[in-house]
């Protein structure tokens, strides 16, 4: 198939010549929430469907990290490099450490209701962590549990390093993916159902403001939006509608690296984080880029 749709010229130069899809680990049931430790080398990923996590090396392979993982989806790390968990199942946030031993619940409740099912995650530079909370792991079986939601509202929020839990956007149809701007001034998040970006400014004590639509994310196929990540170059990159969508800071959508498969998440990783890890359904690719990723700590 064709890996890319082109949309501008300048989509081109994001690429090296003959940069395509590689697919590095297959055979998994919903594989998301990639993460690429920039010092000892590793991409850990989630399969929700088969409620576990993987750790993928170079020249190694993957092999399990941890089983059962309460049908884990999006992963991140915190300023210690500790991962940070959605857990769908169990409605959770966790941090993990001593190689995912242990295992501690962060965020669990809101007003005393449960969350719903936190899904995609990210920690700032103040290690303050945001996180999206769908309905998805209540609603559909191969992600979570069907049970009822305890919230009447599908929420954004903000887990300060004090413990305090804060929500900061509940107009959301599903919230999925999230980024924060380099400079960390801006906040996207995009909402799955309705098919578009949100854009929120980002004040010194965390709060949100504005809210307005960024873009909307338009191509051939059924998907929808779904991760997003920050370049150096102030790309965003989100899935959607035939893979991976590549907007500039002012929400040009350059081109699509069009996927075999229905991409859920992606990240940057590789010695000078210009490889591009993307989580597909069943595979895991990868794809050569001259597009710098941050690194997450």
């Amino acid at each position: 198939m064709t890996q890319f749709e082109i949309r501008d010229p300048a989509f081109s130069d994001l690429f090296p010549d003959g940069a395509g899809l590689q697919e590095i680990a297959t055979g998994f049931g919903f594989t998301e929430g990639p993460i690429w430790h920039p010092h000892d080398k590793w991409l850990m990923f989630s399969d929700i469907q088969e409620s576990k996590q993987y750790i993928w090396r170079e020249g190694v392979g993957h092999s399990i990290f941890r089983q059962p993982s309460n049908q884990a989806n999006g992963n991140f790390f915190d300023r210690d490099g500790q991962v940070l968990t959605c857990e769908h199942a169990a409605s959770q946030v966790t941090i993990h450490d001593h190689g995912g031993k242990r295992v501690t619940p962060i965020a669990t409740h809101y007003e005393g209701r449960a969350l719903n099912s936190p899904n995609d995650i990210i920690c700032d530079s103040l290690g303050r962590i945001w996180f999206t909370d769908p309905a998805y792991g209540r609603t559909r079986a191969d992600l979570g549990i069907i049970r009822d939601q305890e919230l009447a509202f599908q929420g954004v929020y903000r887990l300060d390093p004090d413990g305090s839990l804060h929500l900061v956007a509940s107009d959301f149809d599903q919230p999925n993916g999230l980024c924060l701007s380099q400079d960390e001034t801006r906040l996207f998040i995009n909402d799955s159902p309705r098919g578009n970006i949100r854009v929120f400014d980002v004040a010194a004590d965390g709060a949100l403001s504005g809210g307005e639509i960024w873009a909307i994310v338009v191509g051939d196929g059924p998907w929808v939006p779904d991760g997003m990540k920050t370049t150096t170059q102030d790309h965003i990159l989100c899935n959607g509608p035939g893979g991976v969508h590549i907007f500039t800071a002012d929400a040009q959508c350059l081109g699509v690296i069009l996927m075999p498969q229905k991409s859920t998440n992606f990240c940057f990783g590789g010695d000078d984080m210009t490889s591009l890890f993307i989580t597909a359904s069943a595979s895991v690719y990868r794809i050569e880029t001259h597009m710098t990723g941050l690194a997450m700590f």
